[in-house]
């Protein structure tokens, strides 16, 4: 199991939030006619028919609105536009030995001022060209290779998340084969193992120092208040004592852990 997620702080839309507007069809359709042009309410519920009411049209717009992803502009009332404010990427994982998501969220800030043709590396071949029509082919050439290499990245991706669940089942039949009997507590039998496949489904996030408090959230999936979080802790510390004893790569130093693989 393995969640893993922007580390900034100020995240302003969580990751529910975001699978939550995400998982509606009719905002979906509404953000991507908004990444083509921008739109005013009556055009959006123009567009959708007789399927949807503008008043429905109008409470999306709201919701993506409060939630930063939008904003709307324009002096006349009757003539509000509205545009994508926010930067949005997620990525989800899920096969029968692995679990990942990962998101990232950021506010657009003058966003026309930091995109600029010449950091792209094509700035001069793109300044020698004199009409408007050879431009617009130039652009299209890009954009048609930018989208192979990114078609060849994901066959790359595909490819490295396979090796990679190949190497989970490994483990797992490992863990089966020599630690099964030992990894298993009365209380809660499996937890052990997930503490375990925790730390190594993710190793980047927890090589050399093991932080418990990621390890909690990682697990639980979910905000626990002092108290509980304490307790858990301390079940957690004993555990990995556990788990130490059986395996030279987790190790305990005044307080701090350490998973040195």
């Amino acid at each position: 199991m393995e969640l893993e997620e922007h580390e900034d702080k100020d995240l302003f839309l969580s990751m529910d939030n975001l699978l939550e507007i995400l998982g509606n069809q009719t905002r979906r359709i509404i953000l991507s006619k908004l990444a083509k042009v921008p739109l005013g309410a009556s055009e959006l519920a123009g567009s959708f028919g007789k399927k949807i009411s503008r008043q429905a049209i109008h409470s999306q717009l709201k919701m993506l609105s409060d939630y930063g992803i939008i904003e709307s502009f324009g002096e006349d009332p009757r003539n509000i536009k509205y545009r994508i404010k926010s930067n949005l990427s997620l990525r989800i994982d899920i096969t029968p030995d692995y679990y990942n998501i990962y998101y990232n969220v950021a506010k657009v800030e003058e966003a026309r001022e930091n995109l600029e043709l010449k950091d792209t590396g094509y700035h001069m071949d793109y300044q020698k060209i004199t009409t408007p029509d050879k431009k617009l082919r130039f652009l299209g050439e890009k954009m048609k290779d930018i989208e192979q290499d990114i078609r060849d990245l994901e066959v790359k991706r595909y490819n490295l998340l396979h090796n990679k669940e190949c190497f989970i089942v490994e483990l797992k039949n490992i863990i089966r084969d020599q630690y099964e009997d030992d990894l298993r507590t009365k209380e809660q039998p499996n937890l052990e193992k997930e503490i375990f496949y925790t730390l190594f489904y993710n190793p980047i996030k927890y090589f050399k120092r093991i932080n418990i408090d990621k390890l909690l959230d990682d697990m639980f999936f979910s905000e626990m208040g002092p108290i509980r979080r304490d307790q858990h802790k301390v079940s957690i510390r004993h555990l990995l004592r556990d788990l130490s004893n059986l395996m030279d790569f987790l190790r305990e130093d005044e307080d701090d852990w350490f998973f040195d693989i």
